[in-house]
């Protein structure tokens, strides 16, 4: 999987990835950056069509209304704008998956617009990425979380944890957060990822995925290959 890096030339930055993807001979699944309210988004999305491993589009939508270090959407009420929603349905024409990256608390706001676009499948980013980490942030992350749930066409990305956690974050503290949006959402609506190459800087990617697999000691085997492969596999179709 290839996540964007926020280019300044979206599709010339995507184009080098699907260059590099065809090289190298292993299966990839690309995603790029889109601005929904972009009066050209038709056009790039025909543009990123014409790369066969791009399977998937996102758009950051973080805003927190404290740190202005933490605002990466244009506006920050862009999931309660209308004429930003609609033009969601724009992706039925291309068959993308749609990630949508919000913070924690914009997760009621989130699930409105996922429940308005049945037809689309939406990755979450980061487990919803709580920032408030006490228990009342917990238990508000995962009420807020099971009521994403209740759509059935989403799955959520576990990944950059030093995001979350910090950079030397310790199982036990992190443990109760993935295991908990496991319980809520089932292993084959979840998937684990490694962040590379900014994990590299925590983690390593031998030891982040050592992390993993001490968190899901007690899962079949069955259960892990979703987790670690398989619905990684369905929801992004590498080719």
């Amino acid at each position: 999987m290839w996540h964007e890096f926020l280019s300044s030339d979206p599709f010339r930055e995507a184009a080098w990835a699907q260059q590099a993807a065809s090289n190298s001979g292993i299966r990839h699944a690309l995603v790029a950056v889109v601005d929904f309210l972009d009066p050209d988004l038709e056009s790039r999305l025909d543009q990123y069509s014409t790369l066969p491993n791009l399977t998937s589009v996102r758009e950051h939508l973080v805003w927190d209304d404290v740190n202005p270090l933490k605002r990466f959407a244009k506006r920050p009420d862009l999931l309660s704008d209308s004429a930003w929603s609609k033009r969601l349905s724009i992706l039925h024409k291309h068959d993308f998956r749609c990630g949508l990256e919000v913070f924690a608390r914009q997760l009621p706001a989130l699930t409105r617009v996922i429940q308005n676009h049945a037809d689309t499948g939406f990755t979450i980013a980061l487990m919803g990425w709580p920032l408030d980490l006490t228990k009342d942030g917990f238990d508000r992350w995962r009420r807020d979380l099971t009521a994403l749930g209740t759509c059935d066409n989403i799955c959520v990305d576990i990944s950059a944890l030093e995001c979350i956690f910090g950079m030397q974050w310790p199982v036990s503290e992190v443990a109760p957060w993935v295991l908990s949006a496991i319980d809520i959402l089932g292993v084959s609506r979840c998937m684990f990822g490694s962040h590379m190459p900014i994990a590299r800087l925590s983690t390593g990617f031998a030891d982040l995925y050592d992390r993993y697999v001490q968190m899901v000691t007690g899962f079949s085997e069955g259960e892990k290959d979703e987790l670690f492969f398989g619905v990684a596999d369905r929801w992004f179709n590498p080719r």
